[in-house]
Formats: structure tokens, C-alpha cells, sequence
């Protein structure tokens, strides 16, 4: 099993560049060039929000045409880029949300060697997470139906701190969430947000993020750091369940890279 996890598209649908520096259709275009010419076929794919740059419809209808041209099953979560409401929407076959939770876009798929569970803990214009009262039930009810099985969990917002001080901003409620997942060493947890590669134990868990598609977090281990980016080669997470253990790969996506920077976060928004 497979599953490629991909992460902070930042789609824009206005062909404006994404914090007046990055091409980002081109980028995602890109992307999903690389995915096609693959030798190999993944099981699934993921996507762990910040699809579209400020919630923009066209982006979300740019995508779908992206992924309307694959022939593996896609799953997505929003971030705090994101609007629910939009995504869920435009591209409801590819976040099947459930309406126990609603208006979260939570759900799980059962159909693979590894269980695959989506929380989703944004705040409609925050952008930091919030792990509600709702979801908590949910997530615990979800694991508690298959409490050993190997288990991938995905969400945008990392729970653990980077050492990016920009970036570790406050996590709604993060203790009930490490209590909750404090009882399952079978699940890894998979995050986006942070537009590069970490790898760090949290709640007695391996927890990764992925790299961005579009731009990459400079790495400043500062107070001050994490809010510049630098157009390093875009890249991915490979999650692959072979002979009962888990292993992640970080992939590269093959497109040039110009490696400018490092350049500000500005002129985007986290939508309400």
C-alpha cells in the first residue's frame, strides 16, 4: 500500500502570483505532471489542505479538473487557506464528510491495508487550529472501532512544535487530543501547514509533515522565524505499509526550482 500525501497547494484562480512570488498553477501543474509519469500506481492520494490561497472558488474548480484526470482515489482536507464550505461543494467526492460532525469535514476510509482517518480542526479566519469538542468525540469514537488496526491520521495544523516561532502558535485544546491519541501506538499522524519535512515523536507517536507543492518554509529556528519561504524544489510524502510496518519517504517533485528568497508571507488571508 501506498499513499502519496501531499500538501499546501496554495492554488490560486485569478492567475495572480501566490504571495506576489509563487506560480502556483504552474506548480500544481507540475505536480500532478510528475504523479501522472510515475512508474509505479499509488493506492490513494491525500491532500492536507491549503488547497486554494484564500478559498477562492476557481482554484477549487481548477483542481478538480486536476484531479478529475486521475485514475486513483483522492482524498482532501481544508486549511486554514481554505473555505470548508467551498471545498466540500465543489469537490464533494473528494471529502466525503461525516455528517455527524458537520460542519467539520472529518471522516475515514476503511477500504485499505491501513486505516486512513481525516480530522479536521480549522477555524473559519483563524489561522491556528482548533481541536473542538465535537471532533474530539468523534476521533475517539473512530479509533475505539478498530483500536489496533495500523492507522494514518491526517490534518492540516501539526500539533507539536517546530522551533519555527511564527508557526507555533497556539493549538486549541492539543492536551485532549494527546490524551486521545496517547492510547494508539498503532496510528501515525500526517500533517501539512508547515511547507517542509518534519519528522518528531508526539503523544508517544511518529508524526511527520509534508512538504509544500508550492514554496517552502525557510528554516529559521528563531522566534522570528517561519514566516518566509524560499522556492526550493517542491516535494511530498511517501506513506508506505509493506510487510506490517509503515515507512515515509520524502519525495521531490522534478520541475525547476530558481531558490529565491527568502520572501514574505503577504497579500493572502484565512478565509471566514
Amino acid at each position: 500500500m501506498k499513499i502519496i500525501h501531499l500538501s499546501d497547494l496554495h492554488l490560486r484562480g485569478d492567475d495572480r502570483l501566490s504571495f506576489r512570488v509563487a506560480d502556483t498553477p504552474r506548480l500544481v501543474e507540475a505536480c500532478f505532471a510528475h504523479l501522472a509519469g510515475l512508474s509505479w500506481s499509488p493506492s490513494a492520494i491525500v491532500i492536507t489542505g491549503d488547497l486554494a490561497d484564500s478559498g477562492d472558488e476557481n482554484a477549487y474548480r481548477r483542481l478538480s479538473d486536476h484531479l478529475g484526470r486521475l485514475s486513483v482515489p483522492v482524498f482532501l482536507l481544508p486549511g486554514n487557506h481554505d473555505r470548508r464550505d467551498r471545498l466540500r461543494s465543489i469537490l464533494p467526492d473528494y471529502c466525503p464528510a461525516d455528517p455527524a460532525v458537520a460542519p467539520f469535514s472529518c471522516y475515514v476510509v476503511d477500504n485499505f491495508a491501513m486505516r486512513l482517518v481525516f480530522v479536521d480542526a480549522t477555524r473559519p479566519g483563524s489561522h491556528s487550529a482548533h481541536f473542538e469538542e465535537p471532533v474530539a468525540r468523534w476521533l475517539e469514537q473512530t479509533l475505539a472501532k478498530a483500536p489496533t488496526a495500523p492507522t494514518l491520521l491526517f490534518t492540516h495544523h501539526p500539533p507539536f512544535l517546530s522551533g519555527f516561532g511564527v508557526m507555533d502558535e497556539p493549538y486549541e485544546n492539543k492536551d485532549r487530543l494527546a490524551a486521545i491519541l496517547s492510547d494508539y501506538p498503532n496510528v501515525r499522524l500526517c500533517c501539512g501547514h508547515m511547507h517542509r519535512p518534519i519528522v518528531t515523536q508526539w503523544a508517544g507517536l511518529v508524526s511527520v509533515t509534508a512538504p509544500s507543492v508550492s514554496m517552502q518554509i525557510e528554516v529559521d529556528l528563531t522566534p522570528d522565524g517561519g514566516d518566509c519561504f524560499r522556492m526550493e524544489t517542491p516535494g511530498y510524502l511517501l506513506h508506505h505499509f509493506h510487510q506490517g510496518a509503515c515507512n515515509t519517504h520524502v519525495c521531490q517533485i522534478f520541475t525547476p526550482a530558481s531558490f529565491s528568497g527568502p520572501h514574505p508571507f503577504v497579500d493572502s488571508v484565512n478565509p471566514k
